[in-house]
């Protein structure tokens, strides 16, 4: 067997997904909205199976679709993009990070991490044959300078994976902060890959900043986008990478060996989708940021530490002052079974050494649901923690 590829333990979001049913609980585990993004998406998608081709499609993805990628990115942040050269599209973000990682680590190279993070990052810098350096930001204010970063970086750090904003906490990294890292990455001679999934679902006000926009950082970063998380179409799993020709070119050198392309039709309907008016993502803000105000509320009414997100759709509540004596998976377990809630320990977002590991005593909750049942979840929570 490939020394790299390990026989993987189930998932925490798989066992906690079965918890979850086996108890009849509510799901606010796994980070999907409960309900299907714009019907005159899903129409285009039904339609182009009988007005497109349904063959194999261009390997960098239809044309139509990366020209309104281009004019998504130059509407929203003045990035300009050559659309036939600098422009890959992937099956969803995921494969967009496998084949940035993929073709740009070599046995040998460190790629940093900060931590939390999601749970893909490590694993595939691994299966590059690569090491993981995971940067733990230290709470409550999951702070990032040059000080923090500089100690980690050596003669083989290749890379940095930034993932702004941020899963699990909901940080949007400062323009101080960006500049920073791409301080540290213009120095190291490094590049960074920029997982940008929840770009607009951003909360009071606040504007994402891009870091390729940055003065220097235009030839340094690929910058991965989804469509899935942007129109709430996460299993169609359409995703994109964007940067320089040089770049993207060794992205797309490991793209055509692991899927090659992505379903013309889907492809076709998402192309439709980014015409969508600005009035679409303020909406899509709105929703979420009610969303968020309502659990948040919620759950501080009832006594509970919550940590109110500036992005994604996830928040994070502590159990620690009134629960110290459960690790983090225990709890998520008794929370199953007797506030019949489902939440994933943010403990399984950082590797196994962390020193911050041993303060955390958070659960993540995904809002992406009803407010009816946001509004059940958090009573129930609310009812366990007062009633112990």
């Amino acid at each position: 067997m490939n020394k790299n590829i390990k026989k993987e333990e189930t998932t925490i979001f798989q066992k906690m997904t079965e918890l979850s049913i086996k108890n009849k609980a509510i799901n606010l585990g796994q980070g999907f909205p409960d309900e299907d993004g714009p019907i005159d998406i899903i129409n285009k998608a039904s339609e182009s199976l009988n007005t497109i081709s349904n063959q194999y499609p261009p390997m960098k993805g239809l044309a139509s679709l990366r020209k309104n990628i281009a004019k998504h990115l130059y509407a929203h942040y003045k990035l300009e993009f050559d659309w036939d050269n600098e422009i890959l599209i992937t099956n969803g973000a995921t494969e967009a990070l496998a084949s940035s990682i993929l073709s740009n680590i070599i046995p040998g190279d460190e790629a940093i991490i900060f931590e939390p993070a999601y749970d893909s990052y490590k694993p595939i810098v691994e299966k590059a044959g690569g090491k993981a350096i995971c940067v733990p930001l230290e709470s409550p204010k999951w702070e990032f300078s040059y000080n923090i970063l500089k100690p980690y970086i050596t003669k083989k750090s290749k890379l940095i994976i930034l993932n702004n904003p941020m899963n699990p906490l909901g940080k949007m990294f400062s323009m101080d902060e960006l500049k920073d890292l791409s301080k540290i990455v213009i120095e190291n001679d490094m590049i960074i890959i920029s997982d940008e999934v929840h770009e607009h679902i951003v909360f009071d006000n606040k504007k994402h900043i891009p870091i390729i926009s940055l003065p220097g950082m235009e030839h340094r970063v690929i910058k991965i986008g989804s469509a899935g998380k942007t129109f709430s179409l996460t299993g169609w799993k359409v995703g994109f990478a964007v940067g320089c020709t040089e770049l993207i070119n060794k992205v797309i050198g490991m793209h055509q060996f692991i899927t090659f392309t992505v379903p013309p039709n889907l492809q076709e309907a998402i192309a439709y989708a980014y015409t969508k008016p600005k009035t679409y993502y303020d909406n899509l803000r709105n929703t979420f940021q009610a969303k968020r105000d309502l659990i948040y509320t919620n759950l501080i009414k009832n006594n509970i530490i919550t940590y109110l997100p500036e992005s994604t759709y996830f928040i994070n509540m502590s159990y620690e002052e009134k629960f110290p004596e459960f690790k983090p998976e225990e709890f998520c377990i008794e929370l199953i079974e007797n506030a019949k809630v489902t939440g994933i320990p943010i403990s399984v977002f950082y590797n196994k050494n962390a020193k911050e590991l041993k303060k955390s005593k958070l659960i993540r909750l995904c809002f992406a649901k009803s407010d009816d049942i946001l509004m059940k979840a958090s009573n129930q929570i609310g009812e366990y923690f007062n009633s112990n």
